[in-house]
């Protein structure tokens, strides 16, 4: 069973014969409609790099404030409880 699926993996990418674009920007990648995909590809990126950022931030946050704590004696960490 497995050789068939390694042998099907290894045989697609010879099989294609061709390749084309999308039909956004087959005919004219300037033309309006492509840099809209452009620029809402770009916008898309943006907002995941900022929930990413602000996920990384919340964590960060929480760690200075569990250590903070720890070191003022509000928290135990057997415990993890004030």
């Amino acid at each position: 069973m497995n050789r068939l699926w390694i042998g099907l993996l290894v045989m697609v990418p010879f099989a294609a014969t061709r390749v084309s674009a999308c039909a956004v920007c087959f005919v004219d990648p300037e033309s309006s409609m492509a840099l809209g995909a452009t620029w809402g590809v770009a916008v898309l990126l943006g907002v995941v790099a900022t929930v990413l950022c602000s996920i990384v931030g919340v964590i960060l946050f929480w760690a200075r404030r569990a250590r903070r704590m720890h070191a003022e004696g509000r928290l135990t960490l057997e415990t993890g409880r004030r």
